[in-house]
């Protein structure tokens, strides 16, 4: 390195170190000199301080934090975390007996997302709080020295920040009524108030966990410290505050009625966090917005499709009628034009449950059209997922990603920046063509499949059915014989076996499918499709490019709530060959989107012509390996992960990436229409 005239002085200080760490030192010196030079050598050069503090696995964690941090914030940043030895140290001490959020996040979020409410996503944060949105929690956890506990305290924690959003802490009783915030604002000491509405708000979102989910509320109690004695005024209060029917106004005047009185414990609840006000009322502010407009244009469309439904040959001409929204006992939202019922589209369902979580009840006011009688709708503005492109990656529609990093032996955070984009159709007779061209063939498609579809497994000795089970019989007639009481199951039925199946097909549409390629892909999404509609399968369908890590992009071809319709297949026609093949990425994507799925069996299947690939250093063993382990975590899910390619030389990397079992070559591109339908015959059955 220019800056760097000798390494005598890391040299030295490795004389003192055993074989074995001075292999170990020099090992990560080369894994890190190919992200960064003077990395290295500030590693090499603090190793044997590190190596000295902790073990090598101490010492690695270190290098991977540092790491980490010069990804995301730069050089300086990083060497400022290598710089912290003595602090890593103390804090690697108890980190066998910590918990952290990165080893806990898919957990959390998947018993998050398994409450009522909006999906929220959790992060790391220097306090613990939510702005409705996201939940922010801990880096790591290590009050207790049991692991177990610990995580327990995260779950708990979680979970009490989600019962905030659930239970209405921030929620108003009118749309005119002042802010959370304001009505803090006017005490004499603020802060003692915010503390002191924590305290009494936390007791009223303890009972309504207690009521609604009490296995949660059961390890809340393990975790809460013994409650001291409270004198009447309390014990009155708490009661009321634990009445089903609270709300956070009874936590407000509770508030008041305490504000003079001293605290009766400073840290009851171990699981407690904190409030940040104006990042929440922000939030729900600005998604207030969103959803009103969306709200509009959602029953605007509703009325639309109700009016050409009973008169299709008119114009939209007369009003709207008036819409009415109630709630059941269970929750359920009902809206009615003029009286009469209507079946509301889930879309529609998701906006008004969220509406509901932050303001009780909808103003009549955004229920009512627009001064010309019509529906309000979202205005097409430039933030479109094409347009945001030309912005900051962050912005609105990005979703981000980490990145398996084979050499350093952990993740890349935060690494990929993916997108969904609208796939472009083309009106053509393309599809037409295509079943034109294989007409032979589609005849013995539908034959198979419609097999499939009703095929039977014979039940044996069943107390009942349509036929003898000759072996049951004999079996019984034998026990008899010996004095053994004769069974009444020796009948044999058919029962039709139902497919409960999910399947997502992943496309590659890089550049190198460009020509024969593209054109065999297509002609295979068509039959496929066609082969699909007979079994009643759900399946969608997905192409995927980009361009380096910060713009990954997955074209929507064929969502699971669509159905095969004349725009699916103008979709397919318009394929067109894009960019790069960067893989991992997309298979997170779409293992996510294919776990929202109800399925028994969910399948994910590649269909592409070479192995992953993106200009920015996303090849060789870099991308095979982090492709592989985004299969394993879709594995780890119970997906199935499948590959179909026509790459002459993937027997070279395949294996390793899908397993010898889960993939197929297909050696001539023009047979590949041939073989997509009947490879995924022999896939699901």
């Amino acid at each position: 390195m220019s800056s760097r005239r000798t390494s005598e002085e890391p040299a030295r200080g490795l004389t003192t170190l055993t074989r074995k760490q001075q292999e170990f030192a020099l090992h990560w010196t080369d894994v890190i000199r190919k992200s960064n030079a003077e990395m290295a050598y500030q590693f090499v050069s603090r190793v044997p301080l590190a190596l000295k503090l902790m073990s090598t696995d101490g010492t690695r964690e270190w290098l991977l934090s540092a790491m980490d941090i010069y990804d995301k914030e730069g050089l300086y940043p990083g060497s400022a975390a290598l710089g912290n030895i003595e602090q890593f140290a103390t804090a690697y001490r108890v980190s066998h007996l910590a918990v952290t959020l990165d080893q806990v996040r898919n957990v959390l979020e998947t018993i998050v997302c398994g409450l009522a409410g909006r999906n929220l996503k959790l992060e790391p944060g220097n306090s613990i709080y939510t702005d409705t949105e996201t939940l922010y929690l801990p880096p790591a956890i290590h009050r207790y020295d049991d692991r177990e506990k610990n995580y327990r305290l995260y779950k708990v924690t979680a979970v009490h920040l989600w019962a905030q959003t659930w239970f209405g802490t921030f929620r108003r009783s009118r749309p005119d009524s002042p802010h959370l915030s304001e009505i803090i604002a006017g005490f004499d000491d603020p802060g003692r108030a915010l503390k002191l509405f924590n305290l009494v708000e936390t007791i009223r979102l303890n009972a309504c966990i207690h009521r609604e989910l009490p296995g949660l509320g059961r390890e809340m109690l393990a975790l809460q410290a013994a409650a001291p004695r409270h004198d009447a005024t309390w014990n009155r209060i708490i009661e009321c505050l634990e009445h089903p029917d609270a709300t956070v106004h009874q936590s407000l005047e509770a508030t008041r009625t305490l504000y003079g009185l001293a605290l009766p414990w400073p840290d009851p609840f171990v699981y407690q966090g904190g409030f940040n006000l104006d990042a929440a009322e922000l939030t729900i502010e600005q998604r207030g917005k969103r959803e009103k407009l969306a709200l509009q244009g959602e029953l605007n469309d509703l009325i639309d499709s109700i009016l050409d439904k009973n008169a299709p040959d008119e114009p939209f001409s007369p009003e709207p009628g008036r819409l009415d929204l109630s709630q059941d006992e269970s929750g359920n939202t009902q809206l009615t034009l003029d009286g009469e019922a209507l079946s509301l589209p889930p879309e529609l369902e998701h906006i008004l449950s969220s509406m509901h979580q932050d303001l009780g009840q909808i103003p009549e006011d955004w229920l009512v059209p627009g001064g010309d009688g019509e529906y309000a709708r979202p205005g097409k503005d430039d933030n479109t997922a094409e347009n945001v492109w030309k912005g900051a990656y962050h912005e609105k529609g990005a979703c981000l990603y980490d990145e398996w990093d084979f050499r350093r032996q952990t993740y890349r955070k935060n690494w990929c920046v993916l997108r969904e984009l609208p796939a472009h159709p083309s009106y053509d007779d393309f599809a037409e063509k295509t079943l034109e061209r294989y007409r032979h063939l589609v005849g013995e498609i539908r034959k198979h499949f419609e097999a499939l579809r009703g095929e039977d497994k014979t039940l044996k000795a069943q107390p009942g059915g349509d036929d003898i089970d000759l072996d049951a019989l004999v079996t019984a007639y034998a026990d008899a014989q010996t004095g053994v009481e004769m069974t009444d199951r020796v009948y044999a039925r058919k029962h039709k076996q139902e497919r409960d199946l999910a399947v997502v097909f992943m496309v590659d549409v890089s550049g190198s499918t460009k020509g024969w390629i593209n054109d065999a892909e297509r002609e295979s999404l068509v039959l496929l499709c066609q082969a699909l509609e007979i079994l009643g399968d759900q399946y969608a369908i997905y192409g995927f490019s980009g361009m380096t890590r910060n713009r990954c992009e997955v074209y929507k071809i064929k969502t699971f709530q669509e159905s095969y319709d004349p725009e699916v297949q103008a979709r397919i026609s318009g394929l067109r060959p894009q960019d790069y093949t960067r893989m991992g990425v997309v298979i997170r994507h779409l293992t996510h989107i294919l776990n929202q799925v109800e399925a028994r069996t969910r399948i994910l299947v590649t269909l592409s012509d070479g192995k992953p690939d993106d200009y920015d250093g996303y090849r060789g063993d870099y991308g095979i390996e982090d492709t592989r382990q985004a299969l394993l975590e879709a594995r780890h899910t119970g997906i199935h992960p499948f590959c179909i390619t026509i790459d002459t030389e993937a027997g070279d990397y395949l294996p390793h990436m899908y397993g010898y079992a889960s993939f197929v070559m297909v050696d001539n591109v023009h047979k590949l229409p041939l073989k997509v339908a009947d490879i995924y015959r022999r896939l699901t059955t």
